[in-house]
């Protein structure tokens, strides 16, 4: 037997398509279920998923839903009443060791497959459809028999795109890039009996407990263990939810305008509220406003500017600058927070957006309906000449290669290249941000 786990609410209806392909509406029976005011279903005869009992594996399929095993049931979403595994992949066994949906990019034929592991056996599925029974070893070679939890991990939160496989205390990170193995003792991940790739963060499994882990490093998060019951179900006398003084914050649908959004060189794209931040680029696994601090160390508060240039991502804040190395994890650089104008040639009191666009190096700041640009391979760096645009005021900015999006209040603006901004006659037509980028029911 294994052990507990679980998911948090996920995403809803989208549009903005034409721009970015991942935010076309994919239906998910699990979205938003955590945010609702009631208690998970339950079906007599079958087992509860909030006995304590725990899971023997889980996963995320192709459309972001969660699936919880346990013997030979599963829990389909975070509320739903258990059913017979056979009846949703009827060619698997009634018991099994692991599984995960893997993220191989380079690989058209394996990537968003979910693989299931028993004994020595692995089964692969595209969706529901069998495309195969094999040897462990002959699929994923160098990784042993009876495994105890496995989960997947995309380029740029490992080093390639990767799985990790636990059995007892050695983690075995695959790599799927080269087909190579290492053995990793992560002494405080042993015995994960589930493990689970959530909105970019990582869970190992023991019992009714669960411990946030760095998947590069196998580094444990502090605060940890937690109860899942509290945090990826609803259970009777149980709760968690992100608590501010203000809940419009951290509700991605309050129509509370945003201070920021950016793209870095990986195609993760985020949201920017106070202090919290949105994943934007997988959601279809689904949302969660996470502190800043807990991806951006030594980061609170309110962000002024952000961009990603040559592998690094900056933040302003006020008369400040944070640069952070873009790698498995964001780490500061050594030396920073610096002032804005000891490192930009930005002087007074700061920045309302900036934006850099793919490939080139001028950043372009904005304050209040002025634009000017810098040169970030120039030194000494100082801002140069600039346009007015048609905006007196505006909270965010992002370019990548759909164009630039102006965020004003609670709504944004695109425009095609810097030319048609500057060059600006009528200002574009507004569009919902919480609608076209936060998939907000309207």
């Amino acid at each position: 037997m294994k052990f507990l786990l679980g998911g948090l609410c996920l995403f809803g209806a989208v549009a903005l398509s034409s721009c970015y392909p991942w935010l076309k509406h994919v239906p998910n029976i699990t979205e938003d279920e955590l945010n609702q005011d009631h208690s998970h279903h339950r079906r007599e005869g079958f087992p509860d998923r909030c006995d304590g009992l725990g899971f023997d594996a889980v996963t995320l399929d192709e459309q972001g839903v969660t699936y919880f095993f346990r013997d030979e049931f599963l829990w389909r979403g975070f509320r739903a009443p258990a059913e017979f595994i056979n009846k949703t992949w009827p060619a698997l066994p009634d018991h099994i060791d692991a599984a995960f949906r893997i993220h191989h990019k380079n690989s058209p034929e394996h990537h968003d497959r979910m693989f299931f592991f028993k004994g020595n056996q692995v089964w692969q599925y595209s969706g529901t459809k069998p495309e195969g029974q094999f040897l462990i070893q002959d699929k994923f070679h160098g990784i042993p028999d009876d495994l105890g939890a496995a989960v997947e991990c995309p380029e740029g939160e490992c080093q390639h795109d990767s799985v990790l496989f636990f059995k007892g205390a050695t983690t075995y990170v695959f790599d799927l890039s080269t087909n190579t193995v290492k053995e990793r003792p992560w002494t405080g991940l042993h015995l994960c009996s589930a493990a689970m790739r959530w909105i970019d963060r990582y869970y190992c499994f023991q019992g009714s407990n669960f411990t946030r882990f760095h998947p590069h490093t196998g580094l444990v998060f502090e605060n940890y263990p937690k109860d899942a019951r509290r945090y990826f179900m609803r259970c009777e006398g149980q709760g968690h939810g992100n608590r501010t003084a203000d809940p419009s914050i951290h509700n991605r649908c309050s129509n509370r305008s945003f201070d920021e959004f950016n793209e870095d060189g990986l195609g993760r794209v985020y949201a920017f509220r106070g202090n919290w931040y949105f994943r934007i680029d997988s959601k279809r696994d689904g949302w969660h406003a996470w502190p800043i601090h807990s991806a951006w160390p030594s980061l609170h508060g309110k962000i002024d500017g952000v961009f990603s240039w040559n592998k690094k991502m900056y933040f302003i804040q006020g008369s400040q600058i944070y640069i952070y190395k873009a790698e498995a994890h964001y780490t500061l650089i050594e030396g920073y927070p610096k002032s804005i104008t000891e490192e930009l040639g930005i002087h007074g009191a700061g920045v309302d957006a900036t934006f850099i666009c793919p490939g080139k190096p001028v950043l372009y700041v904005i304050r209040g309906n002025q634009v000017q640009s810098i040169n970030l391979e120039q030194t000494p760096r100082n801002l140069g000449d600039g346009f007015r645009i048609g905006h007196s005021h505006v909270d965010g900015a992002m370019c990548n290669a759909n164009g630039i999006f102006i965020f004003v209040g609670t709504d944004y603006y695109k425009y095609h290249s810097t030319t048609e901004l500057a060059g600006w006659k009528n200002t574009p037509e507004p569009h919902s941000i919480s609608a076209d980028f936060m998939s907000c029911a309207q």
